[in-house]
């Protein structure tokens, strides 16, 4: 999972941030705010993706910037307070290191032993 550094410049005075502060549980696992407009996340999305589901907030791409901490920048967000978000993971969590296919073979074997007989 990375930590990025969102900054939201409005173009305006008058324009609020609250919007993409409403949109963060959605795009991370975690996050922090740091600051009106500026924020910490946690996420395996990538700064594209991200600034893609953020873009409709946006009448101009300058408005948001998208910064990947590095492992000392990541060690000062550590001490922050963390929000969960509602980014859930693609994939199942499990504790044996297999391939797709594979996972996918065992799930479906599982589904067909736990499926009531008729």
């Amino acid at each position: 999972m990375k930590t990025f550094l969102i900054h939201h410049t409005p173009r305006t005075a008058d324009q609020d941030t609250w919007a993409v502060s409403f949109s963060l549980p959605y795009i991370a696992a975690e996050y922090a705010p740091v600051s009106p407009g500026v924020w910490y996340i946690r996420t395996w999305l990538g700064a594209d993706q991200i600034k893609r589901r953020l873009a409709i907030l946006f009448d101009s791409p300058d408005e948001l910037g998208v910064h990947e901490l590095g492992r000392t920048d990541a060690a000062v967000a550590s001490r922050l307070k963390w929000l969960q978000g509602r980014l859930e993971d693609d994939e199942p969590v499990v504790n044996w290191q297999m391939p797709r296919g594979v996972w996918s073979v065992f799930q479906s074997a599982v589904q067909a032993v736990a499926r009531p007989a008729t």
